[in-house]
């Protein structure tokens, strides 16, 4: 009787720790399911940011170029003028 009463406690703690670790188990998986959507929500935001960033040089590169032909052409006239009135 002795044995089988260890028996049976032996079983009755083992399903307690199989079921314990299925529920660890379980909550690992949740955790790591949640974390893999925060990486991929992480890694959409940063390549957004990145293409905002890259629109952004482009829009300043192409200011900067406005800004030199601007700059190119308002010298041409004053270059024009002043030979205009040396003549």
């Amino acid at each position: 009787q002795g044995l089988a009463a260890e028996l049976r406690s032996l079983r009755a703690r083992a399903e307690e720790a199989a079921l314990s670790h299925e529920r660890e188990a379980r909550t690992l998986r949740d955790q790591a399911t949640a974390a893999a959507k925060q990486r991929d929500s992480a890694l959409r935001e940063a390549e957004e940011v990145r293409a905002q960033l890259r629109a952004g040089a482009e829009a300043r590169a192409a200011a900067r170029r406005e800004l030199l032909e601007a700059q190119r052409e308002a010298r041409d006239s004053r270059e024009g003028r002043d030979t205009e009135r040396r003549r």
